[in-house]
């Protein structure tokens, strides 16, 4: 399966003994390397996932309880001019040039 051609014994031997090695033990080989490892970058997924929720709904909840204070402290009167204001006209009239 793993063809190398290099001339030092040691690496000879480690082919021969590699090559006589069944099919099923390298898929076994690669299966108990590979899925490890995947379910490692599954689970750092789901971390960044419930750490980003967890921090968004932190965020929300201190920008409300802000804007709550903020409104609390900040009160204005209803009639000081600059809104809930209505213009009212009892009589017009149109002056022709």
């Amino acid at each position: 399966m793993i063809h190398m051609h290099l001339q030092h014994p040691r690496f000879t031997r480690w082919q021969a003994r590699l090559a006589r090695m069944p099919r099923w033990a390298w898929i076994a080989f690669i299966v108990g390397a590979v899925v490890p490892v995947v379910a490692f970058l599954i689970f750092l997924l789901l971390a960044a996932a419930l750490t980003g929720t967890v921090v968004l709904l932190a965020v929300i909840v201190v920008g409300g309880v802000l804007g709550l204070v903020h409104r609390l402290f900040h009160r204005r009167s209803l009639d000081d001019g600059r809104r809930n204001v209505k213009i009212v006209v009892h009589s017009a009239r149109v002056v022709d040039p």
